[in-house]
């Protein structure tokens, strides 16, 4: 009911918008059109226009208000599923992280995408395919604070020669020391953080 009257109170004030403002500003806008050189006669057609113009504007406003705060909302949803699935990542063990990261390639179209062995994988925790670009992928689950070092590096690099990959990745839910990046830089490893 609430949504009736003001709906009808807002076709009301349109309405006089539209009977009101035209001659209200005929006065000033022939004015504005004689001191600027123009002549003519002055078109209620056209102030009506510009006045129905204005006025849905000013009713859109509403609207617009209603879907920034609807993206608001949308955004604070967004984050509150990022936090719960942070913290799901963190406490993953190491084998569901693998589990998880092949997963994470398989959405980013991956299509042959496999885990190693648990012992004896060669330093590489998971194998995927893109087309004929073939990839390693070492997962390091470690709290933050606990950044990865150099030996993942060298251990992914080698298993990139053992698999007879084209590409060695190295995901991880915490950092990588700057020994790390730097080595994964001459390497050509490419050095990947889930977000937490």
């Amino acid at each position: 009911m609430e949504s009736m009257k003001k709906l009808i109170r807002t076709a009301a004030q349109v309405i006089l918008a539209l009977l009101i403002i035209p001659y209200v500003l005929e006065k000033p806008v022939r004015s504005l059109l004689e001191s600027g050189g123009m002549t003519g006669e002055y078109s209620y057609e056209i102030l009506l226009g510009i006045t129905a113009v204005v006025a849905f504007l000013i009713i859109d406003r509403k609207r617009i208000r209603i879907r920034r705060q609807r993206r608001r909302e949308a955004r604070a949803q967004w984050r509150e599923r990022e936090k719960l699935r942070n913290s799901y990542v963190l406490n993953l063990s190491p084998y569901e992280y693998e589990e998880y990261v092949a997963e994470e390639l398989r959405r980013e179209g991956f299509t042959y995408v496999d885990t190693t062995p648990k012992s004896g994988d060669f330093g590489a925790d998971v194998l995927a395919m893109d087309g004929e670009r073939r990839v390693c992928v070492q997962c390091k689950r470690y709290a933050p604070g606990h950044p990865v070092g150099v030996k993942a590096v060298q251990e992914i690099y080698s298993a990139k020669d053992y698999y007879g990959c084209d590409d060695a990745y190295i995901y991880t839910t915490s950092d990588y020391t700057k020994a790390a990046v730097d080595m994964a830089g001459e390497l050509g490893v490419i050095l990947v953080r889930t977000e937490i």
